[in-house]
């Protein structure tokens, strides 16, 4: 009985850490983005450091909102931030603020043009 008990907590534990997880900011690749940026257009004078510093303070910023936007938001931001093999916190954060914008917007109602309105 007691075994039963301890693999129960153990996997109940396993769920919670495992959710807290999921919750998580994902880890993106954005140091391969950075350089290939950098190495791709030397007359830009792209510097890869401050791309990666820009990156990581976006990383930092994503982390005290991530639970702010709805999981099916996170989902399809991080998708589009890492395609094509490339990744960005800064798409991703973009990506999620608009996502989130777009939605207040639908839900104010919209206000009548001034040219519509009656004298």
């Amino acid at each position: 009985m007691a075994i039963a008990i301890k693999s129960a907590l153990a996997a109940a534990l396993l769920a919670i850490a495992s959710a807290a997880h999921g919750a998580d900011v994902p880890k993106l690749n954005v140091e391969r983005m950075c350089r290939e940026s950098a190495s791709g257009d030397t007359a830009a004078n792209f510097d890869a450091k401050r791309c990666l510093d820009s990156e990581y303070r976006t990383r930092d910023e994503l982390a005290g909102k991530w639970s702010q936007f709805p999981a099916s938001d996170r989902q399809q931001c991080t998708q589009l931030a890492t395609l094509g093999g490339t990744a960005s916190y800064v798409a991703l954060i973009v990506c999620l603020e608009m996502n989130r914008d777009a939605r207040q917007a639908r839900a104010t109602p919209a206000a009548q043009p001034s040219s519509t309105q009656k004298k």
